[in-house]
């Protein structure tokens, strides 16, 4: 595979960059939207899609999230040598049922066939339906035996359903027994009230997360030893791990804290985060609480600021290992991709 360095890229570092975050919609999905009468909904526009995903929060979806060589050009001005895609809002399991399980390997179907066009360029991180258990669970084997994809999307909740739902939880376990990636994703957080677009995706998002992790960490899944890479720096939980680590013992108070193996501080220690965020002290703290091996390139792209995470990678006071490792090395080891020759 040929390294593609734009001309926004020259004079950064000439470490791989392997991007862990990135979103393509599948425009198919989109046009099935079109159709429904209830939340979420898509309509044509002038250059793509809207999308009303909620009351208060609809997506404006046009290239290059919906255009594959847009994308590229995209990676290639960043000098983005890799993009590991998924889909963002809606996920497939909002349909529910065999609709969503029918869509979810649709949509893993066009993932892989864009990787297998465009080698060394693209990987997938697969999407579930969670409509029935035992065809989410054959699904996850078709996604890493026969469609190679890197890893699973998660979202922080299955349209409303925790992720220690006794329907959800034995396909993590699954997916953690067979040694697969986890991306944890955010998604809107259930029985909530409605809110601006800033409050959801800025605060609510993260924070929900969070609580996903919190809770596979207490039905027992961090026991599995899962890789499990969690969105946006991982939510709150690396500012709160001292206050988790606090309550989260047995006390006067609290007398019926459920028993685990270790304390929550040792279990996020097995936490793994990208790196989409948009200031030089969260990465900082994240990298000094966590260490590179727990840090993996993420860009969101094309939301928000999709630039900033990489260049706060570039001024990381870390060692040029550590910056390589973060980069590319820890998404080669552990989403098991094949990189080009030389590095």
């Amino acid at each position: 595979m040929a390294v593609f360095r734009g001309p926004e890229a020259a004079g950064s570092l000439e470490s791989m960059r392997i991007d862990i975050h990135s979103h393509l919609m599948s425009v198919a999905f989109l046009e099935y939207l079109q159709g429904r009468e209830s939340l979420p909904t898509a309509v044509r526009d002038a250059d793509g899609y809207i999308v009303r995903c909620a009351p208060q929060l609809s997506l404006h979806y046009r290239p290059p999230i919906l255009n594959i060589q847009a994308k590229l050009r995209d990676m290639d001005a960043a000098g983005i040598d890799l993009a590991v895609l998924s889909p963002a809002l809606p996920g497939p399991a909002v349909l529910g049922g065999s609709q969503a399980d029918r869509w979810a390997a649709r949509i893993n179907d066009e993932l892989a066939a864009i990787a297998a066009a465009h080698p060394g360029r693209f990987a997938g991180w697969a999407s579930l339906g969670f409509g029935e258990l035992a065809r989410t669970i054959a699904e996850v084997d078709r996604c890493l035996d026969e469609l190679s994809l890197a890893g699973f999307q998660i979202w922080s909740n299955i349209d409303g359903r925790p992720l220690d739902n006794p329907d959800v939880l034995p396909v993590l376990e699954h997916i953690a027994d067979r040694g697969a990636a986890i991306h944890l994703h955010p998604t809107l957080p259930a029985a909530q009230q409605a809110m601006s677009p800033a409050v959801m995706l800025g605060f609510a998002f993260p924070v929900d997360t969070s609580l996903a992790v919190l809770r596979l960490i207490v039905a027992g899944l961090f026991d599995r030893d899962p890789v499990i890479i969690a969105a946006h720096l991982g939510g709150v939980l690396p500012w709160l791990r001292e206050r988790l680590g606090v309550y989260g013992q047995a006390s006067p108070p609290f007398p019926t804290q459920p028993e685990l193996a270790r304390p929550v501080s040792e279990y996020l220690d097995q936490l793994y985060v990208d790196t989409v965020g948009y200031g030089p002290a969260q990465l900082e703290y994240c990298y000094t609480q966590l260490g590179a091996q727990r840090l993996l390139f993420g860009s969101d792209h094309p939301f928000a600021a999709p630039s900033l995470p990489g260049q706060l990678i570039d001024r990381l006071p870390c060692t040029p290992a550590e910056r390589e490792q973060i980069l590319a090395g820890n998404a080669q080891h552990l989403l098991r991709l094949r990189v080009p020759a030389g590095y």
